[in-house]
């Protein structure tokens, strides 16, 4: 009988094994990663350091990568339990249901008193539109876990997503009672209270229940940007012109290490549609212009506008979305700030400005892209993703994210000196488990 790779390992590489193990779960992920490597050049058969290389590049934020060395390991070892659970969480992280789905559902029949494999059978057929399926699930998770936050939530979705609003709120109130500061299980309660109250002719005008759940999110998070912003918007009874920069540079601050990871499982397509609009609008990639690429993030969209540019400038408020752009190494600048300012003080200095889901943090557009009018020479071209919206102007919806109606954009557009403005409507990612319509818009300034 062939004795399998973990059979055929010297002691000294299930040692070297065992303390990759320990600087992984100690989060030094660096340390572990080159660990890892190492073992697998001395042997590339060794299925368990094959699985966890995967689930760290998953974890840090390279899920494709990850999720190619899990596949791997799940080939040779099909049997293996952990491996199975792990594939079955990547491909629900990655919106890829539909094959996390039977595997779910066989980990729930071969360990029923599992309640994570009810949690996360639930989550994927919540996302396939399988919603009696799915709170079906998710109360079994729950009966197994009653204190368990991570199951109420996916119960709680699911209800939401079935449109049981009153019981998806109970379900979010028990995911805050077990973890008062869970930020996602406030966000969700107010959105789903808002809808309710929203519904309701009587309590339409003064939303209480809604307003008393933005306070009692800011009580348990100080500080929390989207839910002080939304809150002073209700107190207001207007609608803010745009997101405060302190509250964007602090909300992104906090979710750039998770941000690539999480963006990606939306299906977002941003980048490459507004990337489809530049092929189309400018001559060959030529490595011949000058680009901005505003409110660049993490550096998403810059394999996509290097190959047009002599010189790549980012800009964005959050320090710690730049470090992870930095890491690309496609840029020749970045520059922390807001990008209106920024624009105002580089007048005339770019050929191509590119806002990448940058403008949904805006409502009025006239002033900043004005200032984008500015900062382009003659003829230079302007090229954006916003969120779309059927009702006249912008709207502000509870995520503190805007989205604009097409005859508002073109407007602020041709204010601004704009001409020859294309619009195309495209669904630019999923969120909760619907698709998010938005505009594709491109514009030459005069």
């Amino acid at each position: 009988m062939q004795r399998s790779a973990v059979d055929r390992a010297t002691p000294a590489l299930l040692r070297a094994l065992d303390a990759a193990k320990v600087e992984f779960r100690e989060g030094r992920l660096a340390e572990a990663r080159r660990s890892y490597q190492r073992i697998l050049e001395r042997e590339p058969q060794l299925t368990p350091a094959l699985h966890f290389l995967g689930v760290l590049e998953h974890m840090d934020g390279n899920s494709e990568l990850g999720l190619s060395l899990v596949r791997q390991a799940f080939e040779r070892t099909p049997e293996d339990y952990d491996i199975r659970k792990n594939l079955s969480n990547m491909l629900i992280a990655l919106n890829r249901s539909d094959e996390a789905e039977p595997l779910c559902r066989v980990l729930a029949a071969e360990r029923p008193t599992d309640p994570g494999n009810h949690a996360n059978h639930c989550i994927a057929l919540r996302k396939l539109g399988r919603h009696a399926e799915a709170v079906g699930a998710g109360r079994q998770a729950t009966a197994l876990a009653p204190d368990s936050p991570v199951v109420w939530l996916a119960l709680a979705n699911a209800l939401a997503s079935a449109g049981e609003f009153s019981q998806a709120a109970d379900a979010y109130e028990r995911v805050i009672a077990i973890n008062p500061k869970f930020s996602p299980a406030h966000d969700s309660l107010c959105r789903v209270l808002l809808q309710i109250e929203q519904s309701g002719l009587h309590s339409r005008p003064r939303l209480r229940r809604t307003r008393q759940a933005y306070r009692r999110w800011l009580e348990a998070v100080p500080g929390h940007p989207t839910a002080a912003f939304i809150l002073e918007a209700l107190e207001r009874g207007q609608v803010p012109e745009r997101m405060p920069d302190a509250e964007v540079k602090a909300s992104f601050d906090a979710y750039a290490p998770e941000f690539d990871k999480h963006i990606r499982s939306l299906d977002y397509r941003a980048p490459e549609l507004v990337a489809e609009v530049l092929a189309r609008r400018l001559p060959a990639a030529d490595a011949c212009l000058d680009v901005l690429d505003g409110g660049c993030g993490t550096g998403l969209s810059a394999p996509l506008l290097r190959p047009y540019a002599r010189r790549l400038t980012g800009v964005d408020l959050s320090s710690a979305m730049l470090d992870r752009a930095r890491k690309t190494g496609l840029y020749d600048s970045l520059v922390e700030g807001e990008l209106g300012s920024f624009l105002a003080a580089h007048l005339e200095s770019f050929d191509v400005c590119v806002f990448v889901d940058v403008l949904t943090y805006f409502g009025d557009l006239r002033a900043i892209l004005a200032s984008a009018a500015r900062s382009l020479r003659a003829d230079g071209l302007l090229a954006f993703s916003v969120e779309k919206s059927d009702r006249p102007g912008s709207h502000l919806h509870p995520t503190g994210r805007y989205s604009q109606h097409a005859e508002h954009v073109h407007a602020a557009l041709t204010a601004a000196g704009f001409v020859a403005i294309e619009q195309t409507a495209a669904n630019i990612r999923t969120e909760g488990n619907a698709p998010v319509a938005g505009l594709i818009v491109s514009a030459r300034r005069l």
